[in-house]
């Protein structure tokens, strides 16, 4: 019984993941997405042996979290389409983990999405869609919404999965941003008000969570009635002392939970899931000592290829979930 009971207590345990795994291309051109940069003839002259690379360099990272288990959940952006996500799950040594994956094709410009894998040993999914697009111009294609419910172990969950508009273009899209964090939160209190109580967002929300398009869009703060907000961001610690992304030499929070009460009370902390959530052990740290903070080792720096891993660290965290 001694020899059992550590994986019985392992049982009780879940660790969820999210990363933005920086343009995982499939390397052949899609002719309706803009695309071409990612192929062995374009600008960075992606090759199916970096993009090998790159898959391994993945799955590696994902099997470093914890020496004792996998995530048993994982939701990633800037994936192309279900070629990434099954080489990824089943080329790699991720194989062995038996994941599934959930992944609608959006409307984004250049073809990437977002997905979710999971462990089915661990997690039960019930249903899962994406949300109501809420734009249809042309200059607002982007990526969707992805909403997964299940049972995580013993633990009903909603999870959602966002990778938000970006700020180029002088944030051109910093509005329409905040209104698909409102849309969320708007699906989240109504399926709260039918009874649902566990909820994750997850995901790159290219704002802060500081960030007003953030704080109002999930209602972060006291209402005007002065009710308690039923979301928390677990990031907004991170505020002027670390990130999970690096622009100009200083640290940004775009990669971020928003959970509820009932989730965070759940939540399991030590050396490696700590309370800025972020993991960056060494290998995803570039090798470059004229930085003055860890910088993520992406693959392409600009046009170059540096072979790393993301410009993105991805964010951890782990549940109690009997």
């Amino acid at each position: 019984m001694l020899c059992v009971l550590p994986n019985l207590v392992l049982a009780q345990e879940d660790i969820i993941l999210f990363h933005n795994c920086e343009n995982l291309f499939y390397p052949l051109n899609d002719s309706i997405t803009e695309d071409d940069d990612f192929t062995a003839e374009g600008k960075k002259h992606w090759t199916f042996k970096r993009y090998n690379n790159k898959l391994n360099a993945l799955a590696k990272t994902y099997i470093a979290v914890d020496e004792k288990t996998l995530p048993s959940i994982i939701g990633l952006a800037e994936v192309e389409n279900d070629e990434v996500l099954k080489a990824l799950t089943q080329a790699t040594v991720l194989r062995k983990a038996g994941y599934k994956f959930i992944h609608y094709p959006s409307k984004d410009i250049r073809g990437i999405d977002v997905a979710l894998l999971y462990n089915p040993k661990r997690f039960t999914v019930k249903e899962h869609y994406v949300l109501p697009s809420i734009s249809d111009k042309q200059t607002d294609r982007t990526r969707d919404v992805l909403y997964i419910e299940g049972t995580l172990n013993k633990l009903d969950l909603c999870i959602y999965v966002v990778h938000a508009p970006s700020r180029r273009e002088n944030n051109i899209k910093k509005k329409l941003r905040h209104n698909i964090f409102s849309q969320i939160y708007n699906h989240i209190d109504s399926l709260r008000k039918g009874g649902k109580e566990n909820f994750i967002v997850m995901g790159d929300f290219n704002d802060n969570p500081w960030d007003k398009t953030v704080e109002k869009g999930f209602c972060l703060k006291d209402t005007i009635n002065n009710s308690t907000p039923f979301l928390k961001n677990l990031m907004y610690a991170n505020k002027n002392q670390t990130g999970s992304y690096v622009y100009s030499g200083s640290y940004l929070s775009f990669d971020q939970f928003i959970v509820t009460k009932s989730v965070e009370e759940r939540l399991l902390y030590d050396e490696v899931f700590t309370r800025s959530h972020i993991f960056k052990p060494s290998f995803l740290v570039k090798n470059d000592k004229s930085y003055a903070i860890d910088i993520p080792f992406s693959t392409y720096k600009g046009y170059y290829y540096q072979g790393g891993i993301s410009d993105h660290f991805p964010i951890i965290m782990k549940l109690k979930t009997d």
